[in-house]
């Protein structure tokens, strides 16, 4: 468990987020067939993985499958697999795991029960809005294979998800469209060139600017591992956390190194720079100023209205959102895929 579980206010309760790494050292494959979460107390059940959830949620870092009908996942000797884990609702002070595995006896199944750990229960970073008004998605989901939530970074020998809380802020309309124009022209995107808001009283930590944007969003290109994020913003809130605000608009950055913003001042615009599939603006917090060798750490949105979310994200920009509330929120990490008003 390389980052300590953090819990975060969500979705009218309490969550958290977190991977359990498994290496096998042992000469053999070893089978996990289901890994329990428990009350690091009580011992009560928390969560459990077994057939469908356990090949959805362990991930081998080797990258391949075992057959879904074996209900198991095969970790092959010097590999390492990971458990994602999401809990939501009442939490304990303590979490345990235990791991059912085979190795060479298919026969004898064997047991490992890792020690409980205490969730880090101290309040995470308040953030004002990172935009002003208009209607926001909060495109997010822990389940998505290639979503931040699951991109593993290794450098210098570690293995970090500096995106494990990240929201991508997409523009819509009341029909909820995401363009006014060619879907194909990021400068016909409604969040386009939005002003893009300090979140914090804060210290002005790394620039990038002046990477070029793509004039349409079928032609951009692949980049180099560094240079995804695109221009950026990265705020120093202290305590070791860091804002980052990426894939900025080319030339639109307006502060520098050292320079002291306030909450809510306008620091660039949303862009389509970097790697992207469509102009948003990236947000995420973590607890390094390198944006690889850092791990993600959960914030909150001091207020903002929502108004739904989308059920199915495919339907982003040619369908509604599925309506609910109005409720005004306070101090919450925004849930997957909901739809919000700022002002």
């Amino acid at each position: 468990m390389p980052q300590l579980p953090q819990v975060v206010a969500t979705d009218g309760g309490r969550a958290v987020r977190y991977e359990l790494h498994l290496t096998n050292f042992a000469a053999m494959p070893l089978a996990v067939r289901g890994i329990l979460v428990t009350d690091g107390d009580t011992g009560k059940i928390l969560k459990s993985f077994s057939r469908r959830p356990l090949l959805a949620h362990l991930i081998p870092l080797t990258g391949t499958k075992d057959d879904p009908s074996a209900a198991r996942v095969t970790i092959q000797p010097g590999a390492r697999a990971v458990l994602y884990v999401e809990l939501a609702g009442p939490l304990p002070r303590r979490i345990g795991h235990m791991v059912d595995y085979i190795a060479a006896c298919e026969t004898c199944p064997l047991r490992l029960e890792i020690p409980a750990v205490a969730l880090n229960q101290s309040a995470p970073v308040t953030l004002a809005p990172p935009l002003a008004a208009g209607l926001w998605a909060a495109v997010q989901s822990p389940d998505w294979p290639r979503g931040h939530r699951r991109v593993i970074y290794t450098l210098g020998g570690k293995a970090r998800i500096p995106g494990r809380y990240a929201i991508d802020w997409v523009g819509l309309d009341e029909a909820g469209r995401t363009t006014r124009g060619d879907p194909d022209r990021p400068v016909d995107a409604i969040g386009y060139d939005a002003p893009v808001l300090a979140g914090a009283d804060a210290r002005v930590a790394a620039v990038r600017d002046g990477m070029v944007e793509s004039t349409s969003i079928a032609g951009n290109p692949d980049h180099a591992l560094g240079d995804g994020a695109g221009n950026y913003v990265a705020l120093d809130l202290g305590q070791g956390r860091y804002a980052f605000y990426e894939h900025l608009r080319p030339g639109s950055i307006q502060v520098k190194v050292g320079q002291r913003v306030r909450r809510g001042q306008a620091i660039g615009a949303l862009g389509f720079s970097g790697d992207t599939t469509g102009p948003h603006l990236h947000l995420h917090v973590a607890n390094s100023l390198d944006p690889l060798k850092a791990e993600g750490i959960p914030f909150v949105i001091d207020a903002y209205t929502e108004i739904g979310r989308y059920d199915d994200i495919g339907a982003l920009g040619s369908k509604p959102w599925q309506s609910a509330g109005p409720t005004r929120k306070s101090r919450e990490w925004p849930a997957s895929n909901v739809v919000v008003r700022f002002r």
